[in-house]
């Protein structure tokens, strides 16, 4: 990976959604030069998918769901008051069945959504995390 490829990456971090022909000018090469290049970045692994980002009124937002599972000895009053203390949390519900509690977790970025999910594993008593992204918003 030389320079071209790191400074292609980071334009395709900012924006996704560039032209070719803006990425090409960019990097100073032409456009087929830019199209081998990706094809060869993603041949590599160095892009292996796409970002889904939700847009909200109020500017980017990413949510998640979280099913939790608790170990043996623990009850929700003992976990879920700590839970309301990490930043992003946004709604706890006790469930019936395997799973304990699910939460969602609110965030500006993926990131968000793993720094939160990594406060949340991190609580005593919690065994298990499982994440589902939310792709879009179809009511409420």
């Amino acid at each position: 990976m030389d320079e071209r490829d790191r400074l292609l990456l980071m334009l395709l971090r900012r924006d996704a959604r560039r032209s070719i022909v803006d990425l090409a000018r960019a990097i100073n090469l032409s456009r087929s030069a830019t199209q081998e290049r990706l094809a060869r970045l993603q041949t590599t692994g160095a892009i292996r998918g796409f970002t889904i980002v939700e847009r909200s009124e109020g500017g980017d937002s990413q949510s998640a769901y979280l099913t939790l599972g608790f170990h043996p000895s623990y009850r929700c009053a003992q976990i879920v008051p700590k839970l309301k203390d990490i930043p992003g949390v946004a709604l706890i519900h006790s469930v019936t069945g395997e799973t304990d509690v699910i939460i969602r977790v609110d965030g500006q970025s993926i990131a968000d959504i793993e720094r939160c999910r990594s406060a949340i594993a991190a609580v005593p008593g919690i065994a298990t995390v499982a994440t589902s992204v939310v792709l879009d918003k179809h009511l409420g």
